[in-house]
C-alpha cells in the first residue's frame, strides 16, 4: 500500500510578503490562487496540482514545509506513529473551503503534522466532506 500519493503543498518563508507575491506572480509567472492576513501573512500558487505558500516570516532561519497529500489521514498518522515518529498534532480541520477556492467547494482540508526522523516536520494532508463543516 502506498501512504503518500502526492506532493499537496510546499510552504516557504519570507520576510516581505508584497515583495515576494510580485516575484512569484509577476517573474516567475505563476498563478496566485489567494492571499490570507490572519495576524500571520500567507500566500498560496497554483504549481499544477501542488501549491506553493508563502508565509511572511522574518526570521532569517525559517525553513520550509513539505505537505503530502493522503487518501487516509488517520491510517497515515498512526502507521508513522506506528514506527516511533512524533506526532505534532493530530488530524484536524484547517481549512473549510466553502467557495472552492483549493478544490471542489464544500470540502475541508485536514491536515496532520508528524517530524520526520530528522527531525523536519512533515503534513499529511487529505481534502474531504466533513459532516460538521
Amino acid at each position: 500500500m502506498t501512504l503518500v500519493n502526492s506532493l499537496h503543498q510546499v510552504s516557504l518563508a519570507v520576510q516581505d510578503m508584497d515583495q515576494a507575491v510580485v516575484f512569484y506572480q509577476e517573474v516567475l509567472h505563476l498563478n496566485l490562487i489567494a492571499r490570507f492576513d490572519f495576524g500571520v501573512k500567507l500566500a498560496f500558487f497554483d504549481l499544477k496540482g501542488a501549491r506553493l505558500m508563502l508565509e511572511q516570516n522574518e526570521e532569517s532561519d525559517a525553513g520550509s514545509l513539505c505537505y503530502f497529500g493522503v487518501d487516509d489521514i488517520e491510517a497515515a498518522v498512526n502507521q508513522v506513529e506506528s514506527t516511533g515518529a512524533e506526532v505534532v498534532q493530530t488530524p484536524h480541520v484547517i481549512h473549510h473551503d466553502a467557495e472552492g477556492t483549493f478544490g471542489p467547494a464544500g470540502e475541508s482540508e485536514v491536515m496532520a503534522f508528524v517530524r520526520d526522523v530528522s527531525g523536519n516536520l512533515i503534513a499529511f494532508v487529505q481534502r474531504r466532506v466533513e459532516e460538521s463543516a
